[in-house]
């Protein structure tokens, strides 16, 4: 037995995204089968928290349709998960739900990518406020550059240097939207910061801030996305962007930094674009 679905293209996102908000239905127009895209999609099957398979199969250029096959009886698998990748990039991503489900097959997927204006990035004052949560020293210095965004800083006796590396989230927390990763980190404790912190505390508090789910970077992150839903092409009010947020996956295809750029932490205000993004807009966020 296999799990099938099809991958479709938001073509016309006013009558797609009509029935979501309006009458919480599945749409019926506004799309059609994606086509001549080299996709793969993953299907993750779990069996106790962090314990899964994978099984993977292409999807079919002609007309998107995907086939994937069931896992074995003996796995015990409880819940599904899935995800589309594109040329190695994420495309969509869906939250658990029931094996049983998956099993019953038609599992079609609806994508919508807005086209946006490259001044429709996140600023360098924007990237100040989503690390304020972090602790890091007042003097410090931020700075964009290909592959994310250095980190240099002083703070009694505590000499700090580090990059964080944005990357897209890909798990079932839809919540989350990027991983963001301490590379190249150097940190230096000496008096007096020493009688309380060594290095390794100072690295574990930039971490918890960076990551968890209620910070400010997250935060951020949603507020951001709103915005794309309430901008051209996409146009809705607050209330319909909100409520259509709450229905649909939301998976960042590429974070790219197109401006080498450096600016002082508590600058809040910097308006130069350091960091653009490519939201795929994916529904629907599970099946039930």
């Amino acid at each position: 037995m296999s799990i099938n679905g099809q991958i479709n293209l938001v073509n016309d996102p006013t009558a797609f995204f009509a029935p979501i908000i309006l009458e919480n239905a599945n749409p019926t127009s506004g799309f059609a089968p994606l086509t001549g895209q080299p996709l793969v999609i993953t299907m993750d099957g779990f069996v106790a928290p962090h314990v899964h398979h994978s099984v993977d199969a292409y999807v079919n250029t002609v007309n998107g349709t995907f086939s994937l096959p069931e896992f074995p009886a003996g796995f015990n698998v409880k819940d599904a998960s899935l995800n589309l990748v594109h040329l190695g990039e994420p495309f969509y991503r869906t939250q658990s739900f029931t094996y049983a489900r998956a099993k019953e097959g038609g599992l079609n997927i609806y994508l919508y990518q807005p086209s946006l204006p490259p001044s429709d990035g996140v600023t360098a004052g924007l990237i100040s406020g989503a690390l304020s949560g972090a602790n890091l020293p007042g003097n410090t210095t931020l700075s964009a550059n290909a592959w994310g965004i250095g980190v240099v800083g002083s703070k009694q006796g505590a000499d700090i240097q580090f990059g964080i590396k944005i990357v897209p989230h890909t798990s079932t927390n839809l919540s989350i939207f990027v991983d963001l990763g301490l590379q190249g980190w150097n940190i230096h404790v000496g008096w007096p910061a020493d009688w309380c912190k060594n290095a390794d505390e100072v690295l574990k508090q930039i971490r918890s801030a960076l990551s968890s789910e209620d910070a400010k970077v997250n935060v951020f992150v949603r507020t951001k996305i709103l915005q794309i839903l309430q901008n051209p092409p996409v146009s809705l009010n607050k209330d319909w962007a909100e409520k259509l947020f709450d229905r649909v996956s939301i998976t960042f295809s590429s974070i790219t930094f197109p401006n080498k750029h450096t600016w002082p932490l508590p600058n809040t205000n910097d308006g130069t674009v350091v960091l653009t993004v490519q939201p795929t807009i994916g529904y629907p966020r599970q099946w039930s």
